[in-house]
């Protein structure tokens, strides 16, 4: 059975007029992940936020700022449509939608367009897609009000396919194992800081939420022979020391190709990394005053690769 490792992502930044998200009950938040076909499986804390790690992806919780992930056949737009059951356009400073194209996208309850013209029912906003339409490429609809990005504020995303053999066995094989040995083996325990929560799915899956002061770290891995991909999203490093982290990352999982997703409040230096050609590169500055880099990378191959034969249709 294939399960579609691509994620959708709402960011959501609130006036500080509205009082702390965290003073919402847990049951808001459970009604909120149930509402895009997803549920809460665990949950840690610290003095600055709360992470929700899903059946589907995370969720993070700020005073005034949220970020909620989901993967699978989830409709994240119905969350959306929760959460404003609750809020009100004017209290929020600033709306995010991302959404990642999809392997089966007939699969899947929508497309992003028609997520967009719901969206803009409460906000006005722009739709870019970075990348080019045949390839992997990256959505995102971002609100035009007036917004402006403190210095420290920025967020890294890595979206890996076609993983590491290795890494797929290491994940694949792990039945009944413990999550603290598999994130040595894997070597996902150097790419985290700070409090962990992870979840190893039966038959196949991982997930990971990392809480570290005010910054999130959350990896997703879906190790199968068709479709493998792993994405990995941090808000923990500048935009001088992205590069460097994410090539700890490229170590650990060694995909055929990966796009890289930079959001800051500046342009960061062009990335390099070796053993990589990159294919595409876009950059923008958007309306709600992020500067957006999105790069894309694979790596050569020496010869001709057999190809895939389907033991069951996915």
């Amino acid at each position: 059975m294939f399960f579609e490792g691509s994620e959708k992502k709402i960011e959501v930044v609130f006036n500080p007029s509205v009082g702390r998200l965290r003073d919402q009950p847990r049951a808001f938040w459970d009604k909120l992940v149930e509402a895009s076909q997803a549920k809460i499986l665990s949950h840690v804390s610290n003095e600055d936020m709360e992470a929700y790690l899903l059946s589907e992806s995370s969720l993070f919780v700020y005073d005034h700022y949220l970020v909620m992930i989901t993967c699978g056949t989830t409709s994240l737009i119905n969350a959306v449509e929760e959460l404003m059951k609750t809020y009100n356009p004017e209290q929020i400073d600033a709306f995010f939608y991302e959404r990642k194209n999809e392997i089966l996208p007939q699969a899947q309850s929508s497309h992003f367009f028609e997520d967009v013209k719901r969206i803009q029912k409460w906000f006005p906003g722009e739709a870019l897609r970075f990348g080019q339409e045949d390839e992997h490429h990256l959505f995102l609809f971002s609100s035009t009000k007036s917004y402006k990005p403190e210095s420290d504020d920025r967020t890294m995303e890595g979206l890996m396919h076609g993983i590491d053999p290795e890494i797929i066995k290491t994940f694949s094989e792990c039945k009944d194992c413990d999550s603290e040995q598999l994130r040595s083996d894997s070597g996902i325990a150097s790419i985290v800081k700070g409090q962990v929560d992870d979840f190893v799915f039966d038959p196949v899956g991982y997930s990971l939420n990392s809480i570290d002061g005010n910054n999130y770290f959350t990896i997703h891995v879906t190790p199968e022979n068709f479709g493998s991909y792993v994405s990995y999203e941090t808000n923990a490093f500048s935009k001088e020391e992205q590069a460097a982290w994410a090539q700890k990352v490229l170590d650990v999982f060694k995909p055929r190709s990966f796009a890289l997703m930079l959001f800051n409040d500046s342009e960061a230096k062009t990335p390099d990394f070796p053993g990589y050609i990159m294919k595409r590169s876009f950059q923008d500055k958007i309306s709600a005053g992020y500067c957006t880099q999105y790069y894309s990378f694979y790596a050569p191959i020496d010869g001709p690769q057999k190809p895939l034969r389907f033991e069951e249709l996915p």
